[in-house]
């Protein structure tokens, strides 16, 4: 018979462990918010439901180790981003504009990070552009950047 609610002042810390929980054995469980630290799954995760579930998110500067399939919400740059094929990359978005109108990709004006442009690839962008002292831009060979 599965579990399905746990009191949690009823287990003493470090008892349950997987000896003791079956797979399937808990059909549902309410753990306050920051009740688990961490979590290392086998196999996907399913999340089912209406509501929405919270990622991480921190600064450019708090990101944490690269690994391809990472995925957060930069609040530097105010967007969701992921790690693919040695870069951190724009998640989602795209062309923007008044009601359905999909007419309008903006960029910032001035490059502050080192940027290589992903091989086998081409960039764009446009208007005045400032590249920070110190700050590289790598276009590999075959690749283009143009600025219109």
């Amino acid at each position: 018979m599965p579990l399905t609610r746990i009191k949690s002042s009823a287990i003493a810390t470090g008892v349950v462990g997987s000896t003791q929980l079956a797979d399937g054995g808990v059909a549902s469980v309410d753990i306050a918010d920051g009740g688990v630290a961490s979590v290392d799954l086998a196999s996907n995760m399913v999340l089912t439901g209406t509501d929405s579930i919270t990622l991480p998110k921190g600064t450019t500067a708090q990101r944490g180790t690269a690994a391809d399939g990472k995925f957060r919400f930069n609040t530097t740059l105010n967007q969701f981003e992921g790690y693919s094929n040695s870069a951190w990359g724009a998640v989602g978005g795209g062309a923007t504009g008044g009601g359905s109108d999909q007419v309008f990709i903006e960029n910032d004006q001035t490059v502050t990070t080192n940027y290589t442009i992903s091989t086998n690839k081409n960039a764009v962008s446009a208007g005045t552009l400032t590249v920070n002292s110190g700050v590289t831009v790598t276009v590999p060979s075959g690749a283009r950047w143009v600025v219109v």
